[in-house]
């Protein structure tokens, strides 16, 4: 595992880069978060290929690749926002120059995404070490208007100051059940359900030894849970976990008897460990950003997530 990596941190005046590794945006929509980022003091460069389309993909493979290789390298761009999720950010893990990169000691550039953005934040964890933000994402959210809890929490979260008094607290807004007792603390890691099982038996394949992970998803059904858990835990995901937190898993209805927070807890009781479910990070109308591979406390049976360090580099 190479040695951890942080990101600087955002300031008014720096650039961002915009990117469209999954599926496709319009270029209303990318406007229109362009004029939201400005209005926050950013300056936004939209990729090449970021309004592109290539049936259910943002372009093609070499489209999407261009433009994140170009995002990541180029120093003149402080940081890179995903403009929203949806299917193809996998595709382009084989095709990135990693070797390069660590070969030239490329500095961690902060990168923020949800959802099919997971496997980039995999994939650079595992790769290069780089700490990156489980976040938001342009137009996914940050468009939205109403979406203000998203919009705020944001614009604190990416910024060196918010860290400045630490330990910090993460702000639940949604309703918690704790599944298992027990304060832990370890790296923070995890992400959407259905990408963290797509990536076992892969070279990215997660490890999430001494890990707090949070998983969310949304639109699930309460087998097609059972299938992805059962996997993740045949796969070894979580041996040598040190806590579970189920985030958003937003639109599911609960089945049968069992409320879905308990059906969680169902599926990962062979886990045995502390873990909680009901959390504002994932698919749901508000989410929060939250730094992955930095030292967090889970306490399982209140239901908070405490960041322990800073995810930033001293500028």
């Amino acid at each position: 595992m190479p040695i951890t990596q942080k990101p600087l941190s955002l300031r008014k005046g720096d650039t961002i880069a915009v990117i469209s590794p999954s599926a496709p945006s319009s270029q209303a929509q990318l406007d229109e978060g362009k004029a939201w980022l400005e209005a926050q003091g950013f300056i936004v460069k939209l990729m090449p290929h970021a309004a592109s389309k290539d049936i259910y993909m943002a372009g093609t493979d070499e489209q999407r690749l261009s433009d994140l290789i170009a995002a990541i390298e180029d120093p003149s761009i402080d940081a890179v926002l995903c403009a929203r999720g949806g299917y193809g950010s996998g595709r382009l893990l084989p095709l990135l120059p990693w070797q390069r990169w660590r070969n030239e000691k490329l500095p961690c550039k902060l990168l923020m995404g949800f959802s099919d953005i997971t496997m980039l934040h995999q994939a650079v964890y595992q790769e290069l070490g780089w700490v990156s933000f489980y976040s938001p994402m342009l137009t996914s959210n940050l468009i939205d208007p109403d979406a203000h809890v998203s919009r705020e929490y944001w614009l604190k979260a990416v910024t060196e100051e918010h860290y400045t008094t630490l330990p910090l607290v993460i702000p639940n807004q949604d309703a918690y059940t704790c599944l298992k007792e027990g304060i832990v603390t370890g790296t923070l890691r995890g992400g959407n359900l259905s990408l963290i099982a797509a990536l076992c038996g892969t070279k990215w394949h997660p490890h999430y030894t001494d890990a707090i992970v949070v998983i969310e998803d949304w639109k699930e059904s309460y087998y097609t849970l059972d299938r992805q858990f059962t996997q993740l835990i045949q796969a070894g995901i979580f041996d040598n976990t040190k806590g579970i937190l189920f985030a958003d898993f937003s639109q599911i209805k609960n089945e049968g008897d069992r409320n879905l927070h308990d059906h969680l807890g169902y599926l990962c009781r062979e886990a045995n460990l502390p873990m909680g479910a009901g959390f504002t990070i994932g698919h749901g109308a508000q989410t929060l950003a939250i730094p992955l591979g930095v030292q967090a406390t889970l306490d399982a049976q209140v239901g908070s997530l405490t960041i322990e360090e800073s995810p930033f580099r001293p500028r």
